[in-house]
């Protein structure tokens, strides 16, 4: 079924003002366009968050490994995502947690294993003795 993007929910849904309640709402939107918006908001908490990592639409997720508010913990859930390039942007993530970059380094997928393995090299990735809880 197409849905045509209500543009004043799209912006709202990736405003970093926009209200919890707010948020809330729009990830259960029947639209993925809004449901990416959430996952990439900054603002978003985490427990909604952790909600999206299960969304049928692997943008949806895709957005998800790109929101700096992240945890490290849904880092590492995300990186077993089966859509490849959901891990393929993990691995691309500079701001992804160490273990979670050398956990792709040992991925299934040829190309995640080099993004992560170049991502390992080329950056300085986030170094933690403890993931961030959600």
């Amino acid at each position: 079924m197409l849905y045509k993007v209500n543009k004043s929910q799209y912006l709202l849904a990736g405003n970093p003002n926009t209200s919890y309640l707010q948020l809330e709402e729009y990830s259960r939107s029947p639209e993925p366009a809004i449901r990416a918006r959430v996952a990439e908001n900054p603002s978003t908490p985490l427990r909604i968050l952790f909600k999206l990592i299960n969304d049928q639409d692997a943008d949806v997720r895709l957005s998800l490994a790109w929101n700096p508010s992240a945890s490290g913990l849904l880092l590492l859930e995300l990186a077993e995502d089966s859509d490849v390039d959901v891990r393929y942007a993990i691995a691309e993530n500079s701001h992804a947690p160490l273990v979670v970059l050398e956990k792709l380094s040992k991925d299934e997928n040829p190309y995640v294993v080099h993004r992560a393995l170049k991502t390992l090299s080329n950056e300085k990735p986030v170094y933690i003795t403890q993931l961030q809880a959600a």
